[in-house]
């Protein structure tokens, strides 16, 4: 029966995967605790066993969709002995860090936008208009003078008493 998704064909190469993992577990353990000819066939045996498994493994892999693609930087990883989580853990780290970096040229660019507006409406102050449009159109939020706060209930306790 052949996989009918790219998940089940996923699925079908990790469990050959975890079965070469388990087989190559079991060989190490029998090349530890040799007991000469009497554990030559049990190794050879499991020779065999995983000979089959990589031939099983191959033709899964061979049977995966073009659109699952391994990162050349993850093969890279796992040829030099390091773990591939590894490399995911880091990438997400050099992601979080790149947008935290945005986010503060972001706000950066905001407030720098807000400080403009306020000194174009005070020396300017005809083009008062031409700048809450321009504010609004880049997602600005006109902000309240101080003293406009006040005078519209802004706090909290600023109700009949």
């Amino acid at each position: 029966m052949a996989p009918s998704s790219p998940n089940d064909s996923l699925k079908n190469v990790d469990g050959h995967l975890r079965a070469v993992i388990e087989i190559l577990y079991e060989i190490s353990v029998g090349v530890y605790g040799y007991q000469g000819p009497e554990s030559a066939e049990v190794l050879a045996n499991q020779i065999n066993k995983l000979s089959q498994e990589y031939q099983d493994l191959d033709s899964s892999a061979q049977k995966l969709p073009a659109e699952v693609a391994v990162p050349r930087e993850v093969i890279q990883y796992i040829e030099d002995g390091r773990n591939p989580d590894i490399y995911t853990r880091e990438f997400v780290e050099i992601v979080i860090k790149q947008n935290q970096f945005m986010k503060g040229k972001m706000e950066a660019y905001r407030d720098f936008r807000d400080v403009l507006a306020e000194q174009i409406k005070i020396s300017f102050p005809e083009l008062k208009d031409k700048v809450e449009e321009v504010i609004d159109s880049t997602g600005g939020h006109r902000k309240t003078p101080q003293l406009g706060a006040e005078r519209t209930g802004g706090g909290q306790n600023s109700g009949a008493a």
